[in-house]
């Protein structure tokens, strides 16, 4: 616009000559930018609702997937990858939208500098062609380097973020000095930290390269530019105004180009993000578990739950976790399950839960097959108390919403107040058991509670719907010693008073022998120590490692069972 203004004053046109010429290249930018800005407004909401759209069928496949998905390492770098393609306004997802908008005013600039710039030299046009691709080229060298190197920088970088937290953890504070594992974390720490600084500054150079390369570019391509000008206008073929619209059509024609290149691979690399999100989406599921039968119903509620000849393996595991394991456990056993880290304790629970398959043998209710019986329908009669005090409830819920949730386990869903009164009583009456206010502080959500506060609700919960089977994953692992006490008189009073059928999970061997009226000890997926009645009653730690080792042929010590 400059230039052709210039050269209408130069000229000494009429007024409304160069009016109308004002005129005219406004409207024309007013246009565009009108244009760019509805475009970007009537998309707006549609990526919008895409991406959140996305992050629906994620959770859903997260909160849905198989079990031992959740312990693959390919799914679980998926489901990162999915996250940062999928977590804000600027991520993969969402601002490919933009991306392909501005490819396409790119590519309207390109055709407009490229009408002007038909006019000169093929040389001219050539060379700047060029020097956008190579600094294009330059600049993508840094991003493909980045791309792949960046995996061992991320594991740095997520170790020493790990590490910091377990640092500053109170619960981990304990083990780190009862274990004089000081020195081992500062090593660990400042390894990953010079892996971290040695990326960054590789990253460094290479941007430094990039940007020399890109100066070193413009000077040619301005440096041609100004020379072929520069003549033109010696040899009287142009004039002051026409030099200077050349000249900015080659930096502005050079812009473009390097504009339709940088979106054309960024949205590549946002295209990378959505398949990685689908990637998840469709991930194999190794088990259908909508499939399954309901529990079957015995009118006197007792009954008998066999595990017989049970194997499980987790895949590309060259061993089973559980091999060829019995179990019987009959109404009313409080049942406490010790082990060595890996002896199948969690693998266990889990296929009680439903959240496991397993890949022999059979798991029996009342004589009844109930392995293929899905975590959904096994929920009304089987609850589960977890090891963090989060997963049992939901922050943002309040304790009465928790207990409705809890209340309906296992029932259809419909319309209808979530909270009646006479729900209310119920609760504040079942949690007046628990001796520790809770019953009057219904409307707090559950967020602002300690986590002995919420390990208690959960218990209550879990018992509110009476189950036939209560499965404790050590429960109080995550507590403090005093609060972790508190927590477990409040499971044994829960769990006498309602008369629940109980597995217990624990690394306390003082609480395994302690509490319920079994205890078994799993090694290398088989039960090598199973002791009832008498016999429990009277049982010591010292009687419980000597029986292992009668059993097993091998020697334990207690901190293997504290500490695995």
């Amino acid at each position: 616009m400059t230039p052709v203004l210039l050269r209408d004053i130069e000229e000494q046109i009429a007024l409304k000559e160069l009016v109308t010429t004002i005129l005219f290249f406004s409207s024309g930018i007013l246009l565009l930018t009108g244009l760019k800005e509805y475009i970007n407004n009537a998309t707006y909401q549609g990526k919008i609702e895409i991406r959140m759209s996305l992050c629906k069928a994620i959770t859903e496949k997260i909160g849905a997937t198989s079990y031992c998905n959740l312990g693959k390492k390919d799914f679980q770098e998926k489901k990162e990858r999915t996250n940062q393609a999928t977590n804000s306004n600027s991520s993969a997802t969402e601002i490919i939208w933009i991306q392909l908008n501005q490819l396409l005013f790119c590519i309207l600039g390109f055709l407009a500098y490229l009408f002007v710039m038909k006019r000169m030299n093929v040389l001219i046009l050539a060379v700047t062609i060029l020097a956008a691709v190579v600094s294009y080229l330059a600049a993508q060298r840094s991003v493909v380097w980045l791309q792949n190197n960046r995996a061992e920088n991320d594991h740095a970088r997520q170790c020493m973020w790990y590490l910091r937290g377990e640092a500053w953890s109170p619960v981990s504070a304990k083990d780190i000095r009862i274990l004089h594992m000081k020195e081992w974390l500062l090593k660990t720490m400042k390894q990953n930290y010079e892996i971290f600084m040695h990326f960054e500054r590789a990253l460094g150079n290479h941007h430094f390269m990039a940007d020399c390369v890109n100066i070193f570019s413009a000077l040619i391509r301005n440096g041609v530019a100004y020379a072929y000008l520069i003549g033109q206008v010696l040899a009287g073929n142009m004039d002051a105004p026409q030099f200077i619209l050349y000249f900015s059509a080659v930096s502005g024609f050079t812009s473009w180009v390097q504009g339709i290149m940088e979106n054309v691979a960024q949205i590549r690399q946002s295209g990378v993000g959505i398949s990685d999100v689908m990637e998840l989406i469709s991930y194999e599921e190794p088990y259908r578990f909508e499939d399954g039968e309901p529990l079957p119903k015995n009118a006197a509620g007792q009954y008998e739950l066999r595990l017989e000849n049970v194997s499980f393996r987790y895949p590309g595991a060259s061993e089973d976790t559980l091999h060829n394991l019995n179990l019987t456990i009959q109404n009313g056993e409080k049942l406490a399950v010790v082990g060595r880290n890996g002896a199948g304790k969690s693998t266990l629970m889990n296929i009680l839960a439903g959240n496991l398959v397993v890949d022999e043998g059979d798991i029996l209710l009342e004589g009844n097959s109930i392995k293929n019986t899905s975590v959904r329908k096994r929920a009304k009669d089987i609850a589960r108390v977890f090891q963090d005090p989060k997963m049992g409830t939901a922050s943002r819920l309040t304790i009465e919403e928790n207990m409705a949730i809890a209340q309906r386990r296992g029932k259809s869903r419909g319309l209808g107040w979530g909270v009646r009164e006479k729900d209310r009583e119920l609760f504040r009456e079942a949690l007046k058991e628990l001796n520790i206010g809770l019953e009057n502080r219904l409307k707090v959500d559950t967020q602002y509670l300690s986590g002995g506060q919420r390990q208690a609700l959960t218990l209550v919960m879990a018992a509110l719907v009476r189950p036939k089977l209560l499965l404790l994953d050590e429960h109080t692992a995550a507590l403090d010693p005093k609060t972790s006490e508190m927590v477990m008189e409040l499971t044994q009073k829960i769990v006498e008073s309602h008369d629940l059928t109980t597995l217990m999970i624990t690394h306390d061997m003082n609480h395994a022998i302690e509490y319920g009226n079994r205890l078994i000890m799993l090694y290398q997926g088989k039960i090598v120590v199973d002791v009832k009645g008498e016999e429990k009653k009277n049982l010591t730690v010292e009687d419980l490692m000597r029986l292992f080792q009668q059993n097993s042929g091998e020697t334990l010590v207690s901190d293997e069972l504290v500490l695995g």
